[in-house]
C-alpha cells in the first residue's frame, strides 16, 4: 500500500461517510508496522494475511470495493480508485458525522446523532424546528434530513431481506434499527414488527436452519466427504425454503465422492 499513498487521503476524507479501507499484506507484522503504518503514517486498517491462494488477482497491489450489501462494485488496481469514484459510491450511505457546524441549540442532537442514538437525535431535531429562530429551525431540519438517511438505509435493508427471504437478516436489521431509534415512533414501529416476525414459523425455521449450518460450517473440511454431504443434505431437506437450507444444498454438491 506504500505505493498508493492516495489511499490515506481517501481514508481521511471519506471514512466518516462510510468508506472503510482494509489493507492486507503477507509481510511479517514487524515490517508492516515499521515500513507502512509508522513510515507512511497509515491510519486505515491493515491486516497480516496471505490471501493470494483464495482470491484471483492480476498483480499486486489489487483491490476490491464492496457495497453495503457485500456486492463487489469494483475490482482492479488501487490507483484507479479516485476521489470521484468514492464520492459516487458513498453518496447514498447514511452519514455517521454531522459535516457542518449547527446552532448551539442542537448541541445535544449532534452529540446523540454521532453516538448513534438516532431516536434522541430525531427528537432534538424536531424540537429545534419549532423554534422561532430561523437558523435553529433550518439546522433542525438539516439534522432531521441526516437521520432520515438512516431510516431510508434500514428500510432498504429490510426490503432487500424480505425480497430474498432472509428472515435472519431481517430480524437482525429490525433489532438494530429499533435500538438505534429507541424512544421514537419509528423505533417503536420497528420493535413491533420484530415481535411479530419472531412469532412466525417461517422466522423460527429460518433461524434454526442458519444456526444448524453455522454449527458445522467450520468443521466440514475436516470431515469425510460423505459425512459432510449427509449433514448438509439433512439441513437442506429439513429447511428447503430457507436461505441456509438452499446454501446447504449447494454446499453438499461439493462433497460428492
Amino acid at each position: 500500500m506504500a505505493g498508493v499513498p492516495h489511499l490515506q487521503e481517501l481514508h481521511n476524507k471519506f471514512s466518516d461517510k462510510g468508506f472503510a479501507i482494509v489493507a492486507v499484506s503477507k509481510e511479517d507484522a514487524g515490517t508492516i508496522e515499521s515500513k507502512l503504518i509508522k513510515a507512511k503514517e497509515v491510519t486505515y486498517g491493515v491486516v497480516k494475511a496471505d490471501i493470494g491462494s483464495i482470491y484471483q488477482t492480476r498483480g499486486i497491489p489489487h483491490c476490491w470495493v464492496l457495497d453495503a450489501d457485500g456486492k463487489c462494485i469494483f475490482e482492479g488496481h488501487p490507483s484507479s480508485v479516485t476521489e470521484q469514484s468514492v464520492e459516487e459510491w458513498t453518496k447514498d450511505i447514511a452519514p455517521t458525522k454531522v459535516d457542518r457546524e449547527l446552532a448551539k441549540d442542537l448541541k445535544n442532537g449532534v452529540k446523540a446523532f454521532e453516538a448513534g442514538e438516532l431516536g434522541k437525535a430525531l427528537a432534538e431535531a424536531k424540537e429545534a424546528q419549532a423554534s422561532e429562530d430561523e437558523l435553529v429551525k433550518t439546522d433542525g431540519a438539516y439534522l432531521e434530513s441526516l437521520v432520515k438517511k438512516h431510516v431510508d438505509m434500514y428500510t432498504g435493508k429490510m426490503e432487500s431481506a424480505k425480497k430474498s427471504g432472509d428472515l435472519v437478516k431481517l430480524g437482525k436489521t429490525l433489532e438494530e434499527a429499533s435500538e438505534k431509534f429507541k424512544g421514537s415512533e419509528q423505533g417503536d414501529k420497528w420493535k413491533d414488527e420484530l415481535k411479530e416476525l419472531e412469532k412466525s414459523d417461517a422466522y423460527k425455521d429460518t433461524t434454526k436452519a442458519a444456526d444448524e449450518l453455522e454449527k458445522i460450517r467450520d468443521k466440514l473440511e475436516d470431515m469425510r466427504p460423505s459425512s459432510a454431504r449427509k449433514k448438509l443434505e439433512k439441513i437442506a431437506e429439513k429447511y428447503p425454503d430457507t436461505p441456509a437450507g438452499k446454501e446447504a444444498a449447494e454446499l453438499a454438491k461439493r462433497y460428492n465422492e
